[in-house]
């Protein structure tokens, strides 16, 4: 748990809310665009990567890398670099790469720095403006149930070893209040991995008592 390791697609939360922040998107529908010379189509993504538009709540459901790589991009490295640091994100490495540095780069976050920054988020210790985490709630949302509502966000990606590491982080409001998770682990493809990433989380939170 307290393992520094690549955040992969987590980085989408916080991505999302420094654009949020600075002004860059307005609302989750906004449309969003990416520059195609720059992140030119590969033929190995996902039907999900090659939709006519996005918008934030589709480019963070589906993960689009390549919108995300175009808005660390425009938040600039100077903006990028303050943020972090603000937020205290795992070990505020970004020499890697304005654009990539998240993707099995420089930056490292731990599963317990995870937790605490979501914990910090959610309760706004760091003064962003309302409307921007009013909007990153509203993209993080997963699954509304009678007694609780899951707030989350996958990341993977290959890792040094060869291997396929998995992330879910996230937090559930229940009746008993605001419970925040981050799991991290191995498997050797992508698919194994994402075979049993939602089924590993949902039984933690279950065996917590969190969800049922």
């Amino acid at each position: 748990a307290n393992e520094p390791l690549s955040p992969f697609s987590t980085f989408k939360v916080v991505n999302s809310l420094i654009a949020l922040d600075l002004g860059l998107i307005k609302n989750a529908s906004q449309t969003l665009t990416f520059n195609k010379e720059a992140y030119p189509v590969q033929a190995w993504w996902p039907h999900v990567w090659k939709l006519p538009s996005y918008n934030l709540t589709t480019a963070f459901k589906y993960s689009m890398v390549a919108i995300y790589r175009q808005l660390a991009t425009d938040i600039g490295e100077k903006n990028m670099q303050a943020y972090l640091k603000k937020l205290q994100y795992g070990n505020e490495d970004i020499s890697s790469g304005l654009d990539s540095f998240w993707l099995n780069g420089s930056m490292k976050i731990s599963a317990m720095e995870q937790v605490q920054l979501l914990s910090e988020i959610y309760h706004n210790e760091m003064a962003f403006n309302d409307q921007a985490l009013n909007t990153l709630k509203e993209v993080m949302l997963l699954e509304t149930a009678t007694n609780y509502r899951i707030y989350a966000k996958t990341g993977a990606g290959k890792v040094d070893d060869g291997s396929m590491l998995g992330w879910y982080i996230g937090f559930v409001e229940n009746t008993k209040g605001v419970h925040f998770f981050a799991l991290n682990f191995n498997s050797p493809t992508y698919a194994a991995m994402k075979a049993k990433r939602t089924s590993l989380m949902k039984n933690h939170l279950k065996s917590a008592g969190i969800i049922e």
